[in-house]
């Protein structure tokens, strides 16, 4: 039997890569946004979809613009 595929997530989750391309561990970004551990393990998920109060703050502790963190996936193209 074969699972069902697994949802697309609702946003485009950017933070991992973004982290990496800047050098900044996952610790630093915790000391600059003050925010919990587990709030941080969560961001680290594919679909990890934050509430905007955390996302402006992730955003502005890396001085980018939510958008280059968390977007919304293209819709798929469907073939005719």
């Amino acid at each position: 039997m074969r699972m069902p595929a697994r949802p697309a997530p609702a946003v485009l989750n950017r933070l991992p890569r973004v982290l990496a391309r800047r050098g900044t561990s996952w610790g630093e970004l915790a000391r600059r946004t003050m925010l919990p551990p587990p709030l941080l393990g969560r961001l680290r998920t594919r679909d990890a979809n934050p509430r905007l109060a955390v996302a402006e703050r992730v955003a502005a502790a890396l001085g980018v613009p939510i958008e280059a963190l968390w977007t919304l996936p293209r819709p798929r193209r469907t073939r005719p």
